[in-house]
């Protein structure tokens, strides 16, 4: 089953200079370096595998070089993440050096808005719940539960 619609499969591709462009630079930048690389890789490979097919006193060679063009790559990006490290202890430090203060002072801060939201509530609830009792003195239904006999 064709997932193109009919429509596009019979047109024709757009031949204006923008798009000649955009297909000579999609080859010279894209899959030019691609296929170069690639090449160049399976040519490595095919050398190793031919150095190591017939005991070439130079596998080892190779294979040390090999090693090193792995390993340097990641020995950066540990000194990138080593660098980061070091930053977030130095930062975490200086702010554990200043935060006792502001903390301290926060929390006295959030104790007293504590006090201050517990009083107020109780000044606005106490007159309806004081209303509510003086009302259910006056009503005949109560609201207590009943024991069955």
């Amino acid at each position: 089953m064709d997932t193109v619609p009919k429509a596009t499969q019979n047109s024709p591709r757009p031949n204006h200079p923008s798009y000649r462009k955009h297909r000579r630079d999609f080859t010279r930048q894209i899959l030019l370096p691609i296929l170069l690389v690639t090449f160049i890789g399976l040519g490595f490979s095919t050398l190793a595998i031919y150095s190591a097919v017939r005991g070439h006193a130079g596998v080892s060679l190779w294979a040390d070089i090999s090693l090193i063009w792995l390993i340097i790559p990641m020995m950066f990006l540990a000194l990138v993440i080593l660098a980061l490290l070091g930053g977030m202890v130095y930062g975490l430090a200086k702010l554990l050096g200043v935060a006792p203060r502001y903390t301290g002072l926060a929390q006295q801060y959030a104790l007293w808005l504590n006090q201050e939201i517990v009083l107020w509530t109780e000044k606005i609830t106490q007159p309806i719940l004081s209303l509510k009792a003086w009302l259910g003195v006056f009503s005949k239904t109560q609201t207590g539960t009943r024991r069955k006999e």
